[in-house]
């Protein structure tokens, strides 16, 4: 499996947990924290399905424009746990924790793939 499969693969089994997880939050979570923390993870796991649905009826990209562009979204994950604990410290329980935890994935998978990925030259 490319390298390029093998990323939006993983995409897509964190966006559809994402999307189940947090449905089952917004649905039956006991607490405000925990449907806030379910709409906010439903959400990214929206966003996330959409790129990896997008990504995935594309050629694959030439392997150095894709680590390109994952070496740019391994610093946008480490700004999104930024404003994750921003949130959390403003009082925003619930979606800041589940802004964190979302990055803290992106950022992994982003830099799994980037340090991973063969690229000629």
């Amino acid at each position: 499996m490319s390298t390029h499969k093998h990323l939006l693969g993983t995409l897509g089994v964190w966006s559809a947990a994402s999307i189940a997880g947090g449905a089952a939050l917004v649905i039956r979570g006991r607490t405000r924290f925990a449907r806030k923390f379910g709409r906010q993870t439903l959400a990214w796991g929206v966003v996330d399905a959409a790129i990896a649905a997008f990504g995935a009826s594309r050629p694959a990209p030439d392997p150095a424009r894709l680590r390109r562009v994952l070496m740019l979204n391994t610093a946008a994950d480490v700004g999104y746990i930024a404003l994750g604990v921003m949130a959390v410290r403003r009082g925003l329980r619930g979606d800041g924790e589940a802004v964190v935890l979302q990055g803290a994935f992106l950022l992994a998978l982003d830099s799994h793939f980037a340090y991973h990925l063969d690229v000629p030259g």
